[in-house]
């Protein structure tokens, strides 16, 4: 437990102590795919940890699996990022991206072009969601 709070490297990162904060998905993108201020706040309030996992972020259009989350695939995508890393590393701490595709799980009306998502299987998804029986 002593070596939980101290800095330790992990690749060419300084870390501030050894805590990792997991990824969760917000959902609190803006309408366009970009993290807003208060992206930048919510990874800013948790940076007394040593390294924090963004939650999962679609690399392009055909991504997107859920609304309101985030993506990396244009200016604006980069730039709320940008004011997302810069503030998190004014608190000492690292962040590393979670790229996330949600291939076939997606759906069309989660997507900002509509149309169907692109995965590598033409198979579909099994529902696994049933009732439950009671």
């Amino acid at each position: 437990m002593s070596q939980l709070f101290t800095p330790t490297m992990l690749g060419s990162a300084l870390l501030q102590n050894r805590i990792v904060m997991a990824p969760m998905t917000r959902a609190r993108a803006n309408v366009d795919g970009s993290p807003g201020p208060l992206a930048a706040q919510y990874y800013a309030q948790r940076a007394s940890v040593g390294l924090i996992i963004t939650e999962g972020t679609q690399p392009s259009d055909d991504g997107q699996g859920y609304p309101a989350t985030p993506g990396i695939y244009t200016d604006a995508h980069v730039t709320g990022w940008r004011e997302v890393t810069a503030a998190v590393h004014a608190q000492g701490s690292r962040i590393f991206f979670q790229l996330m595709h949600a291939g076939r799980m997606s759906h069309p009306l989660n997507t900002p072009h509509h149309r169907q998502g692109v995965a590598p299987s033409a198979i579909a998804p099994v529902n696994r969601y049933l009732p439950c029986q009671v």
